[in-house]
């Protein structure tokens, strides 16, 4: 059985320009190899090699000549893990730099931790869209999209709107308050929610309305000409704002 060999941590004073860390950082890397020194990409450029050499992962206290390090290991044929932490700016050359060793350490103990994987989340959409307007143009999206899909269509303070002879989705009023969730999962609360009165004839009427309706959608298509939903909304999946004065975006 082969063991895994022993990290080695190099820390610089970068010229002397900063305090020494080396004991701080051996302190807080009880597992590694720590080894102090001035100018680890210059004179004493040697100690990094031998580090490399020794085939351990190796953290550099420099990310300045990060670049010079890399082209080193690639030389050598170092196939372990290299990385750099920056102990200089945010420690060394800072005005409490005496008391910076606890900080460097951490850095450098933080930079030889292994990323973890991203979290993953598996979007779906069965299809349930909802279009968020105001007149007519949100119907007729609606009209377009229900040949396809699932539509609902929820209107917010509802001008003078011809009811139709027949309805093939549901045209519903109400202003969205909250509105959370992403492709597939949105969870929306609908003040002023209230559904058309069946006997509108001149025009669209709606029945006695409610606050703090709960209504899902896979997928939302704002057509309101208002403040967008979600903030960085373009970067929402499942969230279309367009602007319904422009018939091309709308289409």
């Amino acid at each position: 059985m082969s063991l895994a060999k022993q990290p080695t941590v190099l820390v610089c004073s970068c010229e002397r320009s900063m305090p020494g860390f080396g004991a701080s950082v051996a302190r807080g890397c009880p597992g590694a190899r720590v080894e102090a020194g001035d100018q680890f990409c210059g004179a004493e450029l040697d100690r990094v090699r031998s580090a490399l050499s020794s085939g351990g992962a190796v953290t550099i206290s420099c990310t300045q000549q990060a670049p010079l390090f890399g082209e080193l290991a690639e030389e050598l044929g170092f196939a372990g893990d290299l990385v750099f932490a920056n102990i200089r700016e945010t420690g060394g050359w800072s005005q409490g730099a005496a008391a910076a060793g606890p900080k460097a350490a951490a850095l450098l103990a933080m930079a030889a931790e292994p990323a973890s994987a991203p979290a993953l989340v598996t979007l779906s959409s069965n299809g349930v869209v909802l279009v968020y307007g105001c007149d007519a143009t949100a119907i007729d999206a609606g009209r377009q999209l229900a040949e396809k899909l699932d539509v609902t269509v929820l209107l917010s303070r509802p001008g003078e709107i011809a009811p139709h002879r027949v309805w093939d989705f549901p045209v519903m009023q109400g202003t969205i308050r909250k509105a959370r969730g992403h492709l597939g999962a949105f969870e929306l609360t609908v003040d002023d929610f209230a559904a058309p009165n069946p006997s509108s004839r001149d025009r669209l009427r709606f029945g006695i309305s409610r606050d703090g309706a709960v209504s899902n959608a896979d997928i939302i298509l704002d057509l309101s000409g208002g403040v967008p939903l979600f903030p960085a909304h373009e970067l929402r999946d499942g969230y279309v704002k367009a602007d319904p004065g422009d018939r091309a975006s709308v289409a």
